[in-house]
């Protein structure tokens, strides 16, 4: 059967069983064709979507009894199906493809002696439609994950790698995995085949599958399932880290940290051997990245505000090591910038499962004499919000510190006098009352939207600057202005301007010191020589990222 058209299948049948219910007499009859048509439909519906959220199999494998009633004629037949097709199959339950990994069919209580002879202390369950054996209850001493994939189809990229990281962390801690889906022919043949893709020398698939089938001769990927496993192969683009370390700055955000490091670790562990190192008075993030730079790290984690992720990208960036995080600052701007929206409402859940996922992004990244810049380079108003949005304020109001930073600034309306190079070109002499010098912002960072966010591997810096005005009031117009910009990705022109550039210079013209802010973090220097570095940084991302 094509998994292009099992839908058509299942709605065909579902309407065959809504006609006979119109039709037979009888209420009894009427009920159960009436119960088929509803349970066909919601499948072939899950089957159209690619989703398997239909079924509602929990972490624990268990599919909760309302869905288990509401979809009986649909599981009762798929129960009789495979009950069938191993007693066709005539194997056994599991085959061995390497040393240390099985693949097999659905489980039974009958098969938990046979697992603890043959010292099989992990599970890794692909199916969407079957309950899970209740492995808490059954003295097994048993790790089990769930990735929940329709039958025939292909799991998602997220998916796979969960899966493959899963297992590779009990292959670590010296677990022999099982994966297994409903007969052992295609789900888990899948997973176990970019396993190996991933991990082993050879990355031919036909080698692999072929290896696969010698152990299990019923296994075999339909059109979905071989096509997927292609583009895996010729476009992987996932990190496959056995250690990872994690950088935790305990004071940002008001100490987020403490509250978050145990659903961290908890969330975590399962995929990773983590090695936690927390920053102090004596110690600080960038020091604590040379350090897991030094142990041979391939994945680092930085938990803390804008400041610590630039601190660890300092030195991260031009390596082959991979950098993700989990945003607990105040406001949290490349987090934002990275993945959207998503991570203001869930950003340690939404970090974690990015984590996870493992999908990387190679970024920009800017430099200000000579210091990292991941975000940009402020003067004026952005400046002096952050100068006025201190730790006090920031630990009582969150970000509505900064909104009265910027009230304050706004009000003051100071205008600077500035010497402006771009590139080669001949120094401009500018005017301007907020300067921003940007290699990534999100919308958020609204003195940063001059045409638009910024692009964040395009190799240019972005200026967006606000013109002066009379009097502190009229700013508003100006921000109004950005915020057009930013929703639009068009410049105005009229109380702004937008600009790029691969270098830019900038100092005052009366020759004193300067003030500005790089990614949050005041400074004060003569001049300012800012640069990009085309995409030296690589870093995780979501499989989707929502604007």
């Amino acid at each position: 059967m094509s998994a292009n058209y099992i839908p058509g299948y299942y709605l065909s049948a579902a309407i065959l069983s809504l006609i006979v219910a119109f039709i037979i007499p009888g209420w009894p009859l009427k009920v159960v064709f009436g119960w088929t048509f509803l349970a066909l439909a919601m499948v072939a519906s899950a089957y159209w979507l690619n989703t398997a959220i239909l079924f509602r199999k929990r972490q624990s494998g268990k599919i909760p009894p309302y869905i288990r009633w509401l979809l009986v004629p649909f599981l009762l037949g798929v129960q009789l199906y495979n009950a069938w097709a191993r007693r066709q199959d005539g194997l056994a339950g599991w085959h061995a493809i390497t040393d240390d990994l099985y693949v097999g069919r659905r489980l039974f209580p009958g098969d938990i002696e046979q697992l603890k002879a043959e010292k099989i202390t992990a599970i890794l369950d692909v199916t969407a439609e079957f309950d899970a054996l209740d492995w808490s209850s059954d003295n097994a001493d048993i790790a089990y994950l769930n990735v929940p994939v329709l039958d025939h189809k292909a799991p998602s990229e997220q998916q796979i790698h969960q899966a493959i990281q899963w297992i590779q962390n009990q292959h670590q801690q010296g677990k022999k995995v099982l994966v297994h889906c409903a007969l052992g022919r295609g789900r888990s043949v899948f997973m176990i085949a970019v396993y190996l893709l991933t991990t082993a020398s050879d990355n031919n698939i036909d080698s692999v599958l072929n290896k696969i089938k010698q152990q299990r001769q019923v296994a075999r990927l339909n059109d979905v399932q071989r096509k997927k496993l292609t583009q895996f192969a010729n476009d992987n683009q996932l990190l496959l880290a056995k250690r990872a370390w994690v950088i935790a700055n305990p004071v940002s955000g008001g100490g987020k940290w403490q509250h978050e490091q145990s659903a961290i670790k908890q969330t975590l562990e399962p995929y990773f051997e983590l090695e936690v190192m927390e920053t102090s008075l004596e110690t600080g993030a960038e020091q604590l990245a040379k350090d897991a730079v030094e142990q041979g790290a391939q994945l680092v984690i930085a938990c803390g505000g804008d400041g610590t992720l630039t601190a660890v990208a300092s030195v991260l960036k031009g390596t082959n090591v991979v950098m993700a995080i989990i945003p607990m600052g105040t406001a949290n701007s490349l987090s934002q910038a990275l993945w959207g929206m998503s991570s203001k409402i869930t950003p340690v859940a939404a970090a974690c499962h990015t984590i996870i996922e493992g999908r990387t992004r190679a970024i920009d990244v800017g430099n200000v004499n000579g210091q990292t810049m991941l975000l940009c380079a402020a003067i004026g108003f952005e400046q002096q919000m952050i100068e006025k949005a201190d730790r006090q304020m920031k630990n009582k109001l969150g970000q509505l510190a900064y909104l009265q930073g910027l009230w304050r600034a706004c009000n003051e309306n100071e205008v600077l006098e500035l010497q402006v190079t771009l590139d080669d070109k001949p120094v401009e002499n500018w005017q301007t009352s907020s300067l921003i010098v940007a290699n990534a912002a999100p919308i958020t960072t609204l003195l940063a939207q001059g045409n638009g966010s910024p692009m964040m591997d395009d190799g240019q810096l972005d200026l967006t600057w606000i013109e002066p005005q009379e009097s502190g009031n009229k700013h508003v117009f100006s921000l109004i202005e950005l915020l057009y910009s930013g929703l639009t990705e068009d410049n105005l022109g009229i109380n702004t301007g937008y600009q790029q550039a691969a270098k830019v210079h900038i100092q005052r013209r009366d020759k004193q010191p300067l003030k500005y802010a790089v990614d949050g973090e005041p400074q004060q220097h003569d001049e300012l020589e800012i640069t990009v570095d085309k995409q030296a940084l690589t870093v995780l991302v979501p499989e989707r990222i929502d604007y």
